[in-house]
């Protein structure tokens, strides 16, 4: 299994992955805003330092994507790296291909030099306690996240 940073024409594929991606998500009843997905592709192409886009591949095949941010604490000089998404194809999950993104990104993190790294895994369809396992493999420890829909 490779990875690279996004490219300009890896676009389709995004919005397919991301459609489906919504499409199973605890967020489906919303609308899918595919315009909104295209800016913040070339956002994160855009802005290499700040914003974190690679696509894992397996063959020729496409099987997964991650992004993420380095956000500055509101209290301090520091700063922090964020998940946003990290999504693989039906046939690669609980396979190596989210394991290597995450390695990936906390490295990436590490070399912009952010001092913490959060991931906040969606819980609808996945097991969270294999999350957890990997999580704690990476020397992640877990915090509580709440939240109610209003």
């Amino acid at each position: 299994m490779e990875w690279r940073f996004f490219k300009e024409d890896d676009l389709e594929w995004i919005l397919k992955a991301t459609k489906d991606m919504f499409d199973e998500s605890e967020w489906n009843d919303g609308e899918y805003d595919k315009e909104k997905i295209k800016r913040y592709f070339y956002r994160v192409i855009d802005n290499p330092l700040y914003m974190f886009g690679i696509i894992v591949i397996k063959g020729e095949e496409k099987v997964g994507f991650m992004t993420g941010e380095i956000i500055q604490f509101s209290f301090m000089k520091d700063f922090f790296a964020r998940e946003s998404e990290l999504y693989m194809i039906p046939s690669e999950r609980g396979k190596m291909g989210a394991v290597i993104m995450m390695k990936k990104f906390m490295e990436w993190a590490k070399s912009n030099k952010a001092r913490e790294v959060y991931f906040e895994p969606s819980t609808n369809g996945i097991d969270v306690d294999k999350f957890d396992a990997i999580a704690k493999r990476l020397g992640m420890k877990k915090e509580a996240k709440y939240r109610r829909i209003i």
